[in-house]
């Protein structure tokens, strides 16, 4: 999605301007550059091992590329702090909490202000808080609306963010919704959460703003092997399965880091008891256990909605699709501003080669919820939703009821477009 335009008058001066640190070299190996990269990345995320000084510095660089130049942070602490910090498992969500804690005193310890609002704006901004604040003040007005904590699951590829924003998804929803054991659901249509109500905290968003350093050298070093011939644009295969392995390192190794700015705005949102919402492949339950634990003891209904589609190869077919417009689109950006570079992730890192894995892990996970097997997701509601996927007509959608039968069908109309 480009750059917001409606925001772009508004952007100040910032504490720096982003440059490539790649050498000639660097450019004529960039395959071998880019490999090497992926798996130091990776080998340092799976060890766990403490952030290198070249790590910190991009992080500290990409906040500077975005942070307003008359804004006050004290830069070394925050280095410290994330020396410290970053580097420790994310699931570990008491520690993760204490851990954001930390952070939101150095780097937002006034709160979502301009300045906060520039540095995380496609967070922000596409996440619709501004909608989901001006929906949540109108609701307010009548006491026995209750905001909602929305965790959205399923295979990558199959339009559940898309389905969020569709005119139709709180009737869908509506048909969908299964309430816990022993209470009804009693909701009307419109006090029901849809991405036009609620905030959506993205991770792809968050990581591309917080490493956004990563992401341009990850799309220099991918722009360096693309062909000039005209006749022949598109990508090879070996070029983007390595983009996607050096784009699923930076997710691996910067994935706390991005889970502790997750936190915070989602305090931030508890403040003014706007919906949040939140999105996984649902490849085990560590996110559901995110949600109780931020908002199992707080005044929020918690909801589990799980998308499955028809046919596995149209998602796979929209993941390598999206990989390479995310390719070429990275490689323009780099002839722009910084936001230009935030703003050309199309999302996360899997490619379409796994997806038969990730789906057959979520597949398990949600019976599981379903079942209420260890008890996780017990007072939760749960809408489950199945995508009929096709090749030359439109993508249409129905409930899955609790008796197993399907609800209304609705066609997709065109996805969101943010100014």
């Amino acid at each position: 999605m480009p750059p917001s335009s409606s925001r772009a008058s508004a952007r100040v001066k910032t504490l720096r301007k982003s440059q490539s640190r790649l050498s000639e070299h660097d450019y004529a190996n960039a395959e071998k550059v880019m490999i090497e990269r992926a798996d130091s990345m990776s080998s340092r995320a799976n060890a766990g091992e403490s952030f290198t000084d070249d790590e910190l510095d991009d992080v500290i660089n990409s906040l500077h590329n975005i942070t307003p130049h008359h804004t006050s942070i004290d830069w070394d602490a925050l280095r410290r702090l994330l020396r410290d910090i970053a580097h420790l498992s994310h699931k570990e969500w008491h520690v993760t909490d204490r851990n954001a804690e930390k952070m939101a005193k150095i780097l937002t310890p006034d709160g979502l202000t301009s300045e906060a609002s520039q540095i995380f704006e496609r967070i922000l901004h596409e996440g619709n808080w501004d909608g989901a604040l001006a929906y949540a003040n109108i609701r307010n007005a009548d006491l026995k609306r209750t905001p909602w904590a929305v965790l959205v699951t399923g295979v990558n590829g199959i339009r559940k963010t898309t389905a969020m924003y569709q005119p139709w998804f709180s009737k869908a929803l509506r048909e969908a919704l299964v309430p816990p054991s022993g209470t009804e659901v009693d909701f009307d249509v419109d006090s029901l959460p849809t991405g036009e109500n609620s905030f959506f905290r993205q991770l792809d968003h968050m990581i591309t703003t917080l490493c956004n350093e990563d992401f341009s050298l990850l799309y220099a070093l991918t722009g360096a092997q693309l062909s000039s011939n005209e006749r022949n644009p598109e990508p090879p295969q070996e070029l983007i399965q390595n983009y996607s392995k050096l784009k699923a390192s930076i997710f691996s190794r910067y994935r706390t880091l991005s889970e502790m700015l997750g936190v915070l705005l989602l305090k931030e949102a508890q403040t003014v008891n706007i919906n949040v919402m939140c999105e996984t492949s649902g490849r085990d339950v560590a996110m559901f256990h995110y949600i109780d634990h931020f908002f199992g003891q707080k005044r929020y209904n918690k909801v589990a909605i799980n998308f499955r589609i028809n046919d596995l190869r149209r998602a796979m077919q929209s993941v390598d699709e999206r990989m390479v417009k995310e390719i070429k689109n990275g490689k323009d950006a780099l002839t722009g501003d910084v936001v230009d570079v935030i703003y050309a992730n199309e999302g996360g890192p899997y490619g379409s080669e796994v997806l038969a894995k990730v789906q057959e892990d979520s597949d398990r996970v949600w019976n599981a919820i379903v079942s209420n097997e260890n008890g996780v997701g017990k007072d939760w509601y749960k809408a489950t939703f199945e995508i009929e996927a096709y090749t030359n007509t439109p993508w249409t959608i129905r409930a899955v009821k609790a008796d197993g039968s399907y609800g209304t069908r609705f066609e997709f109309e065109d996805a969101r477009n943010v100014c």
